[in-house]
């Protein structure tokens, strides 16, 4: 594996407050934290988790919206050498409950605007070492303790975090993220991104995703640069945001695109200052071309997993968009430097180009392993290869297409369906906002082509117009036999449609 010496996240972040000082790390709001003053913060937090008896090991689990609270548990749990675990704010109770108890979590910091009274249950019935809101008397706590630096044994081998995955059919599996895996995920992504210490990181997607980590909040920090942070995306004032933080790159979903095209032109998005962003997920080749010619933003794809760490296969910043004539969908990209991209058939045979197979990956950093999961883990990481259970191609020059996740398939009659290819001859259709694709079970063909469709405000539903459009531009046996028109999708925290729960 590629090292970083015995360095830690905590240490990274040492070495830069005393490179940089005063600079800017944090901007939040009205507030300009420097990489000095993080540094305080962090310590003092340290202090106090070490008060309530957090030692190296323990997990800690947060369960907070962007701010910069999140960076300071963040950073003093890898002082100390404790495990973060970020809890998604949208989870239920009894989701709760399965991350804290699997977890083995000595404590949790919350905030009680996302807790019920069920959550609060939850936490009483819990073995926790703490469980603390935090507000503003807490806060006025943690300010009186010590600043100075922790010099706990931390290894850059140790776990530093862990990540649950969204689960389908089965509970979510715990990734176990090391300090080495962080450090890891900053560099890389600084080189994929041309970062330099000149830039502002505008961060909006939640810090309890990889991606906040991962790409954009490890990468600003090991590059020495600044983080303007939104608590969350609002496409009404966005440009507003931009043009207050001024930031220079940022990380985009397909949703945000796709609500700043349906934005009415403004005089702000004219003088914005973004430069360049990475996108995750599925958006037509029309909505990016768009995208970069009305607001000057080179858009870029990446493809990363939160078990791999790193954005594994990405667009090259100096190329062109690359599409797929026949599908009109756009590559993920090619394989980053010092990335093995394999696509295997079901015996792991590689495929030829053009044949789609899962997509499989080797990395100088993978996951440690799945918490508690010893038969989920050997299933994803066989031979130093990471099974990702996305499936695709690749063409003569390496770039790569995604498919499918191989859940969301579409197996009807013999015949194997990506529903992207299906959503992507939809998404085209003028009157359709967004959609998604799914299979449904069927007795005689094994499962049919289902499309659930939101059309845009002030569009009639058209179920013949929109399966003549199908039709004309796909084969027969990819066509939906049903439309299902709806006035919204449930969504992951990152705008993800969940086709699981539509299935």
């Amino acid at each position: 594996m590629l090292t970083h010496g015995n360095m830690t996240t905590y240490k990274q972040l040492k070495k830069q407050a005393r490179r940089y000082g005063e600079k800017s790390f944090l901007l939040y709001e009205d507030e300009d934290i420097s990489y000095i003053e993080m540094l305080s913060r962090v310590n003092q937090m340290a202090h106090w988790l070490k008060e309530h008896k957090v030692k190296k090991g323990d997990t800690i689990a947060l369960f907070l919206s962007n701010s910069p609270l999140f960076y300071e548990v963040w950073f003093a749990c890898g002082a100390l050498g404790a495990i973060m675990l970020p809890i998604n704010t949208a989870s239920t109770a009894g989701e709760l409950t399965y991350f804290l108890t699997h977890s083995k979590s000595k404590g949790i910091i919350y905030e009680i605007d996302f807790f019920s009274d069920e959550h609060l249950a939850v936490l009483e019935s819990c073995d926790l070492l703490f469980s603390q809101s935090a507000i503003v008397e807490w806060e006025t706590e943690r300010r009186s303790l010590s600043e100075a630096s922790l010099q706990e044994e931390v290894n850059v081998h140790d776990v530093a975090g862990i990540m649950y995955t969204s689960g389908t059919t089965a509970k979510p599996k715990g990734v176990l993220i090391t300090h080495e895996n962080y450090l890891y995920a900053g560099h890389s992504s600084v080189l994929y991104q041309q970062l330099t210490p000149d830039d502002r990181y505008l961060i909006f997607l939640p810090l309890f995703h990889a991606n906040s980590q991962y790409y954009t909040s490890m990468a600003t920090l090991v590059v020495g640069g600044t983080i303007a942070l939104l608590d969350r995306f609002r496409s009404q004032t966005f440009w507003e945001d931009v043009e207050k933080y001024q930031p220079t790159v940022s990380s985009f979903v397909a949703t945000t695109i796709k609500m700043l095209l349906s934005l009415p032109p403004s005089d702000k998005e004219k003088n914005q200052t973004i430069v360049r962003a990475g996108y995750g997920l599925f958006i037509t080749y029309d909505d990016l071309t768009e995208f970069q010619d009305r607001f000057g933003i080179k858009i870029f794809q990446w493809f990363g997993l939160t078990e791999s760490m790193t954005t594994n296969i990405t667009t090259p910043l100096y190329e062109d968009i690359v599409v797929d004539e026949e599908t009109n969908i756009i590559s993920i990209g090619k394989p980053g430097l010092g990335q093995e991209v394999k696509i295997v058939d079901e015996k792991g045979k590689q495929l030829p180009p053009f044949e789609v197979g899962e997509i499989i990956i080797k990395s100088p950093s993978l996951m440690k392993g799945y918490f508690r999961n010893e038969v989920a883990t050997e299933e994803a990481l066989r031979d130093g290869w990471l099974y990702t259970g996305d499936n695709g191609y690749y063409n003569e020059e390496g770039f790569i297409w995604f498919v499918d996740r191989d859940n969301d398939m579409i197996k009807r009659a013999g015949e194997n369906i990506s529903s992207i290819e299906v959503e992507n001859v939809l998404s085209t259709h003028p009157i359709v906002e967004e959609c998604a694709v799914v299979g449904e079970e069927d007795r005689l063909r094994e499962e049919i082509v289902v499309a659930y469709v939101k059309v845009k405000e002030g569009t009639a539903t058209d179920e013949k117009t929109l399966k003549e459009h199908c039709v004309k531009h796909l084969s027969y046996f990819k066509v939906p036999e049903k439309y299902i028109f709806v006035e919204s999708f449930p969504k992951t925290s990152i705008g993800k449609i969940q086709k699981n729960l539509l299935k």
